[in-house]
């Protein structure tokens, strides 16, 4: 029988900690034995589920760690797995400038043809069993491997909202990456992954219809599951999007119902001196402004612009915005006291409320849009954060 036991020489080669047992696992993180084991065989303690809302209307099950396990995930993830390369295909869950949406979206910009898949439940897909062995492969013993799985892991997989999963996601989808790679620069295709989303580009539309299967069989050969309904071979003709990101005429452009639904919070947050949403108006801002270079002085332009029609504005709402100014810099807003005041003729009155009314009628459709939109990205739940 093949002894079990820690590969010292494959985790010092990986500059990873040597743990060999229950005890220097709790040395190394800086928490108890008690806690320790509580977190790793009681995960349902220490867990907060909800759902959000996707575009189909189906419901997306999010499970949050709480503090404490939250604390020795992010160490799990800074002290092991940020410290083992992913592929360079691999666009998402990773730091700095060489990654992200924005930077796939530019790898296919000038491609003329563009073949798009995802991956149906990426991250549920995952089985608790492909993450211990990935343990495993880094030198742990079966005990520590077991222990670190149980922390990453919930229900049997790894769960959506859990700070280790993006990473151990894109470790697990090395292979995959490779051999999709692989299949691609042979044929001169382009090809990145988006966590569950793929795409592979290039001028040749019949190389694209021809690699389909192929590229189909690897996936399911991984041991993911196709989603059909999401897979589609975009011409130059199309509107062609990458992760959200409009890439037509070799340019890059943000989704304009995005943008349509931050003009419209800010003019909803406005009228109402309702800045709850704040924060979120600011990640959506910063998001496009990451993607269209400008964008944050075009909102300003835009909230300086409204807030000048201050015939819409009471006393209330003018001392909510001064407080909760959306950028420092934009001008103060000013009451005028005059708005109701001369107004004596009953048939400019009867005008007036006409006008009042026709604006809240608007300001409940604007309402509706941004319900709409921020339902379909899960915003509508406090404990989903948005880290653009």
């Amino acid at each position: 029988m093949k002894k079990d036991f820690t590969n010292s020489f494959i985790l010092y080669s990986l500059d990873l900690p040597i743990i060999k047992d229950f005890e220097s696992l709790s040395n190394s993180i800086g928490i108890s034995k008690t806690m320790l084991y509580l977190l790793s065989k009681k995960p349902e303690m220490f867990y907060n589920s909800f759902y959000i809302f996707k575009r189909n209307g189906t419901k997306r099950e999010i499970n949050s760690p709480k503090y404490s396990l939250k604390l020795v995930q992010r160490w799990i993830l800074a002290e092991i797995l940020e410290k083992i390369k992913v592929t360079n295909e691999s666009m998402a869950f990773r730091k700095g400038i060489g990654n992200g949406s924005k930077k796939n979206a530019e790898h296919h910009k000038y491609s003329l043809y563009l073949l798009q898949l995802d991956i149906k439940d990426f991250f549920t897909t995952i089985k608790r069993e492909r993450v211990f062995y990935f343990f495993k492969s880094l030198g742990y013993n079966s005990l520590v491997s077991n222990i670190l799985t149980n922390l990453c892991t919930y229900k049997g997989y790894l769960p959506q909202g859990g700070v280790c999963s993006p990473y151990i996601s894109n470790l697990i989808c090395y292979k995959l990456d490779k051999r999709l790679k692989g299949l691609s620069s042979k044929r001169d295709v382009l090809y990145t992954r988006y966590a569950d989303d793929l795409t592979f580009s290039c001028d040749n539309k019949v190389i694209l219809r021809k690699m389909e299967s192929v590229i189909k069989d690897i996936i399911i050969d991984e041991g993911f599951i196709i989603n059909p309904s999401k897979t589609r071979l975009l011409s130059p003709s199309s509107h062609k999007k990458v992760t959200g990101i409009t890439v037509n005429d070799n340019k890059l452009k943000a989704n304009k119902q995005l943008k349509k639904t931050v003009r419209a919070m800010i003019h909803n947050a406005l009228v109402s001196g309702d800045y709850s949403k704040k924060n979120i108006i600011r990640g959506y801002i910063s998001y496009i402004d990451s993607i269209e270079e400008g964008y944050v002085e075009k909102i300003k332009t835009y909230t300086n612009n409204l807030i000048e029609k201050d015939y819409k504005y009471f006393s209330e709402t003018v001392e909510a915005f001064n407080k909760n100014k959306i950028f420092k810099d934009l001008n103060e807003m000013v009451y005028n006291e005059n708005i109701l005041m001369g107004i004596d003729d009953e048939y400019e009155l009867h005008l007036f409320e006409q006008e009042r009314y026709q604006f809240l009628k608007e300001r409940r459709y604007i309402e509706e849009i941004i319900e709409e939109t921020l339902q379909q990205t899960g915003a509508t739940n406090q404990e989903d954060e948005f880290n653009f």
